[in-house]
């Protein structure tokens, strides 16, 4: 019950608890004095029984029963006046005092326009106290004076209480308006807490809109169309109207600047759509919408979305209140949107762990029986055995020691690089050097015939050589692995960028996995024949190659399909004669 209704019952319970104490008083004048008691307690009782129903309805009306009161109150006085006669205990000095304070109270249960209605109660209770006045021959001087002490008095009481009454009413429906936020902010954490899927943020909502006098209450995610910032409405709930529909659900930022410009710098957006120009205010009036309030959604530092509060039937002013409550809305929306990212990452966590194990213990093996197995032949038949045979079984051991080294280093370096432990020492480094000690490895380690051929300028970069061939290792089995018969290493310098290129001509990565390939223990479903592998290599060195300032990238091509490495150039003298091209078919 708001608090106008409040005022008209209370005004009726005190004349509903005062009244009958007149009607006793009445009463016992009546039997003391002779006078029927019915005439002078049917007035009191009916007045009584009248304010009961008043005080008791659902929505009060106290302003007919004060008038009826101050009307039946004068009345009795003028008739006592005008016939000599005692009909009521009530002398002229109370009854005086009784129409006044009736007349301030029927001034302010109007619901508009009070200080004109104080007004012209005041003009009747002073008409009264002429008509009194003259019937009792009070000297005229005792009468204007009475009559302008009404006057003044019920205007100036009836003004002072009514603003007393507005400020109270102020702070009442401000004190309502808190309640029902805190409860709706109370509701939203509980929706965010309990629930675990996208029902969380359609209660959430929903409770943020219940608390305010908004017609639409929503939240959007910050997604990309056409490579642009945009928005995507993911929980709604309206109030008294049907949906919105139009362009709102979906829409890039680039129609609403000022409003994206405000979210992305962390501050609240309020719209006008009369105030608009261009496209935003068309995209507003397509959607009927009148204002806007909105604040931004923020996850570790990113803006991921907004919750906002929409009007369809009025422009309005948005509160403080409303305003705050977005902001803590948000925080918990925010923090909800965190707890999600973090089930997710612990749960890709999981998976590749399981992925780690399932690859690594297949991986590590398949080197492992070899190694194992060849010693043991080679222990404990060295005298069957011929030089050349134990060459040949000496040399698949060391093959096989070598790609399991390779392999460890590849994980220890990922495992070092999750726990922040990877140390990057960059100096400058000479490409084509990194480059030879990388292929006179291979030579000795990749088991076929390919061709390799490499070509390149005294380009030189500023990173660690060691993790530079760490890089370019992987590059190239992966090519000898996976790639066609003839690999190219090629090397350029341009723009403050050194890169090496290494291309096959092969049939490439599909288009789909040409960024799954760099994720981690991703193995191609395309190559279930081929030599099996843990995938971390391109994963591992796609991440040194940004830890150095650089980059890794895979570009297909019409006839060749190739990795680059790209690496932060060192400016200096460069040898003018091109590094001769060199080429050699690795051993079977």
């Amino acid at each position: 019950m708001n608090a106008r209704y409040r005022f008209h019952r209370y005004v009726a319970g005190l004349l509903a608890a005062t009244v009958p104490l007149a009607a006793a008083i009445e009463l016992t004048r009546a039997m003391d004095g002779g006078v029927s008691a019915v005439s002078r307690v049917l007035g009191p009782v009916t007045l009584t029984v009248w304010a009961l129903k008043v005080a008791r309805s659902r929505k009060p009306n106290a302003l007919p029963l004060v008038v009826a009161a101050m009307w039946f109150v004068g009345s009795l006085i003028v008739i006592e006046a005008v016939f000599d006669t005692d009909v009521t205990s009530v002398d002229f000095t109370t009854a005086f005092g009784l129409m006044m304070l009736f007349a301030v109270l029927a001034g302010n249960l109007t619901i508009s326009h009070r200080i004109l209605w104080a007004g012209g109660l005041a003009v009747y209770v002073a008409a009264w106290i002429v008509t009194i006045g003259v019937l009792n021959g009070t000297p005229v001087d005792a009468i204007a004076t009475r009559a302008v002490i009404a006057v003044a008095g019920v205007i100036f009481t009836t003004a002072l209480v009514s603003e007393l009454y507005y400020q109270l009413l102020v702070a009442t429906n401000a004190h309502n308006r808190a309640t029902r936020l805190q409860e709706a902010v109370a509701r939203c954490s509980e929706a965010l807490l309990v629930h675990q899927d996208t029902f969380a943020l359609y209660e959430a909502v929903r409770a943020v809109l219940e608390a305010t006098d908004a017609d639409h209450a929503y939240v959007d995610q910050t997604i990309e169309i056409d490579g642009e910032p945009a928005w995507k409405i993911v929980a709604e709930a309206f109030k008294g109207i049907g949906d919105a529909g139009g362009e709102w659900m979906v829409g890039k930022y680039s129609t609403v600047p000022v409003t994206y410009e405000a979210l992305l710098a962390g501050h609240e957006s309020v719209v006008r759509t009369r105030e608009l120009r261009g496209t935003a205010r068309e995209q507003y009036e397509q959607d009927n919408i009148l204002s806007e309030v909105c604040v931004p959604i923020f996850v570790g530092g990113v803006f991921r979305g907004s919750i906002g509060f929409v009007e369809y039937t009025t422009e309005r002013e948005w509160s403080n209140a409303e305003i705050q409550t977005l902001w803590r809305a948000a925080d918990m929306i925010g923090a909800y949107w965190r707890r999600q990212d973090d089930a997710d990452a612990l749960r890709a966590s999981n998976e590749s762990k399981d992925k780690l194990l399932s690859s690594v213990s297949h991986e590590i093996r398949t080197p492992l029986t070899a190694i194992v197995g060849l010693s043991e032949e080679i222990a404990s038949n060295r005298a069957g055995l011929g030089r050349e045979e134990l060459e040949e079984l000496n040399g698949i051991i060391a093959v096989q020691s070598r790609e399991l080294a390779e392999l460890v280093e590849d994980l220890l370096v990922a495992s070092r690089a999750d726990f922040g432990n990877l140390s990057i020492r960059p100096e400058v480094v000479s490409l084509a050097d990194q480059v030879d000690r990388v292929l006179q490895g291979v030579r000795e380690s990749t088991p076929n015939r390919k061709t390799v051929v490499f070509s390149g300028g005294d380009v030189t970069a500023w990173a660690d050589p060691l993790r530079v061939r760490q890089i370019i290792r992987n590059l190239v089995t992966n090519a000898l692995k996976y790639g066609g018969d003839r690999v190219v290493i090629a090397l350029r310098e341009d723009a403050g960028v050194a890169a090496v290129a290494v291309a096959d001509d092969g049939a490439g990565v599909p288009e789909a996995e040409s960024q799954l390939i760099f994720e981690r223990y991703y193995r191609s479903v395309d190559t279930p024949t081929q030599p099996g592998s843990v995938g971390i290599g391109l994963a591992v060195s796609r991440q040194l190659a940004e830890m150095m300032g650089g980059s890794l990238s895979y570009l297909p091509g019409a006839a060749q399909h190739r990795f680059e490495l790209a690496l932060p150039s060192v400016a200096g003298p460069r040898d003018p004669d091109p590094v001769a091209p060199t080429e050699f078919a690795t051993p079977r």
